[in-house]
């Protein structure tokens, strides 16, 4: 048997391992795509960290933006896929430098594509869910839309809300493209492009289509981009290799939408 302090001293070890995390500063993300943590998000919400002491468990997310001088209609699907798998590959050095558990990566990466703009986000790794606990978003009221839908209209008639409660890559894009300008138009009038790349518990990465699984009576990403008019990225078209310096014209500007509303520019 343990005694009570034996138990608190490994509940306190435990804690310093589970938080071994060094967000004392913002640092620049390594990639060429410029994926980084949403730090802000990351330290800002849904309480601000602390200096010292106890901290409530964090929420993770990594997101680029990228603007480019020609329509992204020039980009294929397949080069598509190719920058949402680089962009995956761009997380894991990035978390390293902060010290950030392996355990707090998100498994998937996005990328969302419409007029001259590309928005790439990971899907979101934390206890909190911000799709359904940031206020008034276009986001929320799309999740509520679909959980009406699957009440009413679906095989079980179940009140139940996003498999994923509202995580998924899908949802952050989105709710990047609506922080990026202030009177957006609505995602589902902009011809928008979207596909999703997935790790596996082995490290594996795959193309993957929204989830959501109706012979289990679960409803996700599957009305989500539907409600938002999303055309979805074949999971069986190849990956296409791209060169950023001359793709649809060529970048004009890398820069990162945070889910607190800021810009970083790069």
């Amino acid at each position: 048997m343990y005694s009570v302090f034996q138990l608190l001293l490994w509940s306190s070890l435990c804690a310093v391992v589970l938080q071994a995390y060094d967000l004392s500063k913002q640092l620049d993300p390594p990639g060429a795509l410029k994926v980084a943590l949403d730090y802000e998000f990351a330290t800002r919400w849904p309480t601000p960290l602390q200096s010292s002491g106890p901290q409530v468990p964090r929420n993770w997310v990594w997101s680029s933006h990228i603007t480019f001088n020609g329509p992204v209609s020039e980009i294929s699907d397949g080069q598509l896929w190719q920058i949402a798998l680089d962009a995956s590959d761009e997380v894991d050095p990035d978390r390293k430098q902060y010290g950030i558990s392996p355990k707090n990566q998100p498994a998937a990466m996005g990328v969302l594509a419409w007029g001259n703009e590309i928005i790439l986000a990971s899907s979101q790794k934390g206890p909190t869910s911000f799709s359904y606990n940031y206020p008034n978003t276009d986001i929320l009221l799309g999740l509520q839309l679909c959980q009406i839908v699957w009440r009413d209209y679906g095989p079980g008639q179940s009140d139940t809300r996003h498999r994923n409660d509202g995580k998924c890559a899908e949802q952050m894009a989105a709710h990047l493209y609506y922080l990026s300008r202030p009177r957006p138009s609505p995602l589902s009038r902009q011809s928008a492009r979207v596909g999703t790349i997935v790790r596996n518990n082995k490290g594996g990465k795959a193309k993957t289509d929204p989830c959501g699984d109706v012979e289990k009576d679960s409803w996700g990403c599957n009305l989500f981009v539907a409600d938002q008019a999303l055309t979805v990225l074949d999971k069986n078209t190849p990956s296409e290799s791209y060169d950023l310096s001359s793709l649809a014209g060529g970048v004009a500007r890398i820069d990162q939408i945070t889910l607190c509303g800021a810009i970083r520019p790069y």
